[in-house]
């Protein structure tokens, strides 16, 4: 089904703004979809270029706009739609100007960095403005726990607000990177078979990027610095991919079961948040071991 709406969408810029808008607006009943609305509007980028990418999301910010103003409600306003769209057009014009997957996710993860770094600039104490929101899962929580449950849940809302702006940078990156990702995938199944694979499988940062990673979880974690902590969270969440790519290569190269990698997923879902922190770090380090080259020389010998 999702195959053929993408190959509808990239029929033109009309079929993609359609979609696009559709798929967002159905997000705010079903958050998932805010996924499938991303990864449309990068494929009509990859596969059609610029121009008509740019003229879809035109279309589409035209028709929300108006919607949302005849409803007098603010349903899909410009603002919303383009702080999930703009990631991932970024990271789709990266990608088909460079063919580097490493690059494209790269882009994302400046902007998400960059993010954080503005918001800490402009705004006085970033932890505080989370505090509506974290009062409101209070109550909520108030109502479903009980007992030391209860209190420990309030301790850790208390010190939420502290690396919620990380968490929800770090947030928007996942839902970008898995948009490129979903396109790729349709744009390999309809013009290019197996062509992700291979790139995913090789998935790798470089030197540069690999020690400005370490140098920012090294700094957070011995400096007690907000920023640090957030930007140190984003950083994390990047390098988790490059984890999840050696993962990914390791299990081919073995030849192992997909069931494997199922299972593999399932132990890291059941582990989470501390699976990730591990993830990352394994891609972090791979900068320098280069785990999946290692193995092959192992299977060759």
């Amino acid at each position: 089904m999702w195959q053929a709406l993408a190959g509808y969408a990239v029929r033109g810029p009309a079929q993609a703004a359609l979609l696009a808008f559709s798929t967002l607006l159905l997000s705010l009943l079903m958050p998932p979809l805010v996924v499938i609305s991303n990864a449309l509007v990068a494929l009509v980028f990859l596969r059609l270029g610029p121009a008509p990418g740019f003229i879809a999301v035109g279309v589409a910010l035209v028709v929300g706009t108006a919607i949302a103003a005849l409803s007098g409600k603010a349903a899909v306003p410009g603002a919303m739609m383009m702080s999930f769209w703009l990631p991932v057009i970024v990271m789709a014009l990266v990608l088909r100007k460079t063919v580097s997957l490493n690059l494209a996710i790269l882009a994302g993860a400046v902007l998400a960095l960059a993010g954080v770094i503005i918001t800490y600039l402009i705004v006085e104490s970033p932890s505080n403005e989370w505090q509506g929101l974290i009062e409101a899962v209070k109550v909520a929580a108030e109502q479903t726990t009980g007992g030391t449950d209860r209190q420990k849940v309030a301790d850790w809302l208390n010190n939420a607000g502290t690396w919620m702006t990380g968490f929800s940078a770090a947030t928007q990156f996942i839902i970008a990177v898995l948009s490129l990702l979903l396109a790729r995938v349709w744009q390999a199944r309809l013009f290019n078979p197996g062509g992700l694979q291979q790139e995913f499988h090789g998935l790798r940062y470089g030197l540069a990027a690999g020690a400005a990673g370490l140098a920012i979880t090294v700094a957070a974690t011995f400096f007690n610095v907000e920023l640090l902590t957030n930007l140190a969270i984003v950083v994390i969440v990047v390098f988790a991919f490059q984890g999840l790519a050696i993962l990914h290569a390791l299990v081919a190269q073995l030849k192992l079961h997909v069931l494997v990698m199922v299972a593999l997923y399932g132990f890291l879902f059941m582990l989470l948040p501390t699976s990730i922190k591990v993830i990352g770090l394994l891609g972090i380090a791979d900068t320098w071991l280069d785990f999946r080259s290692r193995l092959s020389v192992i299977k060759k010998d």
